[in-house]
């Protein structure tokens, strides 16, 4: 009799603690505004960037965050994890966000997620 061997772990595990999102949102650094091409309540891919900051630096970063209605903006630290020189991005993780700013995040995250989910919907 044969057995088959099943695997607990998922084919394609995601390390990430935190979902992540495309909607768009830009981050300044020093006076230099950037595009954010993802992320999450744990941290940010920026696109494009061609500043001096490398891994391990950290920095005082500006969220501008376009909810509906007034947009949102807060002030965190981040700390640089990854340079990708392939496609010019830098990953930076958030140091010890404030609940305002997760408030913001949340609140942006899940008001992508609604409209979204409006939009698919509307396409059947």
């Amino acid at each position: 009799m044969h057995q088959l061997a099943v695997s607990k772990q998922p084919k394609d595990p995601d390390r990430r603690k935190n979902e992540r999102s495309s909607a768009p949102m830009t981050v300044v650094i020093g006076n230099t505004p950037y595009a954010i091409g993802n992320w999450s309540c744990g941290g940010i891919k920026i696109s494009n960037y061609y500043g001096v900051l490398q891994p391990t630096h950290k920095a005082k970063l500006r969220v501008l965050v376009p909810l509906a209605g007034p947009g949102a903006i807060f002030h965190a630290y981040g700390e640089v994890k990854r340079y990708d020189s392939d496609d010019l991005s830098l990953s930076m993780s958030f140091e010890n966000l404030d609940r305002l700013a997760s408030g913001t995040l949340n609140r942006y995250f899940l008001e992508q997620t609604a409209y979204n989910t409006t939009k698919m919907n509307e396409c059947y």
